[in-house]
């Protein structure tokens, strides 16, 4: 499996809390990083002795990914114990098929790490989407993602969720009001109709499930 070199400087960095987490509280070998960017991520999870596959639209600051352009186009046998995916759900145009895409390159026993920038007024080039921890956690379960036991924190620039790579038999949906009521079982906290989705923590500080 391709490897990186590690040799970028120490965190913070985007999704630095997540990736700390990741390491601290979970045993897993394989990565699948998607949107990689710089690369740095990568080189911190090789560092930590982990195997690592990396995505990315295009190389970006002088690190060339192993597979360059969209996500949608790789192809691989391999599944891995964690898909990491930090800042770049937000540049998807199809959001459902992106999230559906990132559980089937995970191991039934893996873990989906997804971060996004939390919701901010100003519209920037290249983000189609504007997200809060409710909304996340939202399409995450739509896209048949059960997240029961996510972790989740509004820290920063970083909007993060650790979640089990666990598929939810989802019931029928009108996708009109009355699908939160529907779903509410897949969600780590009860919602209903109007439910606030700034959430700040969620399971942050327990032990995985």
């Amino acid at each position: 499996m391709p490897r990186v070199v590690a040799k970028s400087p120490a965190p913070p960095w985007l999704g630095d809390q997540a990736l700390s987490l990741l390491l601290r509280d979970y045993s897993f070998d394989s990565v699948l990083d998607v949107g990689c960017g710089n690369g740095r991520q990568a080189e911190h999870l090789c560092a930590h002795g982990k195997q690592v596959t990396t995505i990315s639209f295009e190389a970006y600051a002088g690190f060339v990914p192993d597979f360059v352009g969209d996500f949608d186009d790789y192809t691989s046998e391999q599944r891995f114990d964690v898909v990491w995916c930090s800042h770049a759900l937000e540049h998807q145009p199809n959001v459902g098929r992106f999230l559906q895409r990132l559980l089937h390159f995970a191991k039934p026993d893996g873990f989906l790490a997804i971060t996004v920038p939390p919701a901010r007024p100003r519209i920037v080039g290249g983000h189609l989407t504007l997200w809060n921890a409710g909304l996340l956690l939202y399409n995450l379960i739509v896209a048949g993602i059960d997240c029961r036991d996510a972790r989740l924190k509004t820290y920063g620039y970083n909007l993060s969720v650790i979640v089990p790579a666990r598929r939810a038999q989802l019931p029928a949906l009108r996708h009109d009001a009355g699908d939160i009521e529907r779903l509410a079982a897949f969600f780590p906290m009860p919602v209903r109709q109007g439910f606030d989705g700034r959430i700040e923590q969620i399971g942050w500080d327990r032990p995985p499930r």
